[in-house]
């Protein structure tokens, strides 16, 4: 009996959580439906429709073009692509162009980061995470400060 009462208590909390928030959709868009106000007919409704009517019975003015004499005087510039503003503190991958933030720490550099700086000859080779010792240290960081100062990653 302790189970089914789960069970029932469980359903219902769900159907709860169902209803505050994603609730039915036909139920939201019955509510979005602006109501119509009914039409009267008044005498004061009469001069109104007159109006939009013979509004209406004008001709649409034409919207004016450039002329093409002004088109050709006018320079054909090549439309590109904004470049993607590397900030000073960021490193861009050149094969991917993929920007990362300048690691403070090896330990969380990207594995990318870690290959460019051995490609580079910055560094003999990647470092695992137990082999990093003060001296170590120092001589990643130098090599990230040359790897930043690198055109092809800026």
């Amino acid at each position: 009996m302790a189970e089914l009462l789960f069970i029932a208590t469980t359903i219902f909390v769900a159907y709860v959580l169902f209803v505050v928030v994603g609730g039915d959709k036909k139920d939201k868009a019955k509510a979005a439906e602006p109501v119509a106000k009914p039409v009267t007919t008044t005498a004061s409704a009469a001069p109104v429709t007159k109006e939009i009517k013979q509004e209406a019975a004008e001709p649409a003015k034409p919207v004016s073009k450039p002329s093409a004499a002004k088109a050709k005087a006018a320079p054909a510039a090549k439309k590109t692509a904004p470049a993607t503003p590397v900030r000073a503190d960021s490193l861009k991958n050149p094969k991917t162009g993929e920007v990362a933030k300048m690691p403070n720490n090896y330990a969380f550099a990207k594995r990318w980061i870690k290959e460019a700086l051995v490609e580079e000859g910055l560094l003999d080779k990647i470092y695992k995470n137990n082999e990093l010792d003060a001296a170590t240290t120092s001589k990643i960081h130098d090599a990230l400060q040359q790897l930043k100062a690198l055109e092809k990653y800026q």
